[in-house]
């Protein structure tokens, strides 16, 4: 029976009226902020402009051994220029050299003959 007059003392508790202070009857805190301090005022240099696009979308491709290998050739080429660099500069790189031509079609059909979804002629 002692945990029934605890179960009935939590319960009358709980019924009771809240006795704590109101949300807006709260005294505010007396933390400085930034402007009430005393530290030297800063200027921040403005944000750079935003590229003229949009973020860039997510792509997945598949590069064989020999792919990697050229982008790994690009990549110590790179590095020997001074260059930081990753496989998607790279790529985006050779993108913006790539001119539509006889030399990019045959590399196109050199890729396409290592390509496992088109089938051999």
């Amino acid at each position: 029976m002692a945990k029934s007059s605890k179960l009935d003392d939590l319960m009358s508790i709980i019924a009771q009226a809240p006795t704590a202070a109101t949300p807006k009857e709260m005294p505010k805190a007396t933390t400085k902020t930034a402007s009430t301090s005393k530290r030297p005022k800063v200027s921040v240099p403005a944000a750079l402009p935003a590229a003229t696009g949009s973020r860039g979308r997510f792509s997945s491709i598949y590069l064989n051994p020999e792919d990697q290998r050229i982008l790994r050739e690009f990549s110590v080429w790179f590095a020997g220029q001074g260059r930081k660099i990753n496989d998607t500069l790279i790529i985006r790189a050779a993108l913006r050299a790539a001119k539509p031509g006889g030399t990019f079609l045959a590399a196109y059909d050199e890729a396409t003959l290592s390509d496992r979804r088109f089938k051999k002629k």
